[in-house]
């Protein structure tokens, strides 16, 4: 059960990489260590009392895919109970996801001040896996709810995805 829902999330990040060019939008605030072209990195974002509050398991943490870095993407994840959690820093703009055909369903929303972008995986139902993406000002975040294959999750992949963007985004310059 856990592989396929580590594979699923896998799937969707890897939907990420799938992304094209562009660059980001300025926002204020605190920076986080950036990488050599300038993104932020999601491992350092979220505090073991964050991941704690999340429901995710600070000691769960994956750095990449499948133990692989993609260029232009910083990617960490974490497991909870019954779903992962993962954190994304990409090069590309929003625009580039709104184009992305392996998404869907895009909803302009705001989280703590700041504009972001809700949406889901294409292949993917509402209550599966949730998405929710805004700009840094080192690069664009996207964090991605994906429940654990055969799971229940007491909370609904979208309002958690709702729930960690507002500790997430202000966090985030």
């Amino acid at each position: 059960m856990e592989v396929w829902g580590a594979c699923r999330t896998a799937f969707g990040v890897a939907a990420v990489v799938a992304l094209v060019g562009g660059c980001s939008s300025t926002v204020e605030g605190e920076a986080f260590p950036v990488d050599t072209i300038g993104m932020f990195d999601p491992c350092a974002v979220l505090s073991d009392g964050d991941l704690r509050t999340i429901g995710v398991d600070p000691g769960s943490q994956k750095v990449d895919l499948f133990d692989t870095h993609f260029p232009g993407f910083n990617v960490c994840t974490w497991q909870g109970a019954d779903y992962y959690l993962a954190l994304t820093s990409t090069k590309h703009t929003l625009e580039d996801v709104k184009e992305n055909p392996e998404y869907r369903d895009f909803r302009q929303g705001e989280v703590a001040g700041r504009e972001v972008l809700n949406f889901l995986d294409r292949d993917l139902d509402e209550g599966v896996a949730c998405m929710v993406a805004f700009a840094t000002t080192e690069s664009t975040a996207m964090i991605s709810i994906d429940v654990t294959y055969g799971d229940t999750p007491a909370e609904a992949p979208c309002v958690l995805v709702d729930r960690v963007a507002k500790i997430v985004v202000s966090l985030l310059p």
